[in-house]
């Protein structure tokens, strides 16, 4: 399996990532369903192959997935690249959204479910208008300090949110997003004509999520 360099960073990433977005027996909205055995089975197939770099969400199965991902990364963390988002509202409450304040204990949560203390890759799941950039990039530093997380990133941004966020957080002196995640596949090719060529302006790694059109 080839490896490179993520972006900016010094993360050795391999060509291809395991995402968990079918681990836990509710899928994402109930397309999916992959118990722990099957998910062991697959966490210990990728690292044959020699993928390390592994991808979840808070919202996937509302939080199971990272709960199965987590039993079955046991004594094997070290080995990995661990990726993970957070943004998304999970629950029925208007106050649950990407302000610092869910930020901050959504992290202490992901941590708990995963094992680990610690997550390579923290990518802000999706643009909220409602929060300043200043505030998305602060926190994601504040957890950087604290070594909650080593990077940061983005997810599904447009090209001039993804240059906002970035261009602000390097006149301010912080730790700007090494990548985002995108939606690219054969089939859809619009990420071609802004996002692709923004983040390769800006140094950006790119990860593409569900490549063949899931």
């Amino acid at each position: 399996m080839d490896n490179s360099l993520f972006g900016n960073s010094s993360l050795n990433v391999s060509k291809y990532a395991l995402g968990t977005v079918m681990f836990s027996t509710n899928g994402l909205e109930g397309v999916g369903a992959m118990d722990q055995a099957t998910a062991n089975y697959m966490v210990d197939y990728a690292l044959d192959q020699g993928i390390n770099h592994f991808d979840t969400a808070n919202m996937y199965a509302k939080g199971d997935a990272e709960v199965t991902f987590g039993k079955a990364i046991r004594d094997k963390r070290h080995d990995m690249i661990i990726s993970s988002k957070t943004g998304f509202q999970l629950i029925d409450k208007p106050t649950d959204t990407g302000d610092l304040i869910n930020v901050d204990s959504s992290i202490d949560v992901l941590l708990k479910r995963l094992g680990t203390d610690y997550i390579d890759l923290y990518y802000v799941h999706c643009w909220d208008g409602q929060v300043p950039v200043s505030e998305t990039v602060q926190e994601m530093n504040d957890l950087i300090k604290k070594g909650k997380i080593r990077h940061w990133g983005v997810s599904d941004y447009s090209g001039w949110a993804l240059a906002k966020t970035h261009t602000w957080a390097v006149e301010n002196n912080m730790i700007p997003p090494i990548a985002q995640q995108i939606y690219y596949t054969p089939e859809s090719r619009e990420a071609e004509f802004e996002i692709l060529p923004a983040g390769k302006e800006l140094g950006m790694a790119n990860s593409i999520r569900s490549p063949l059109g899931v």
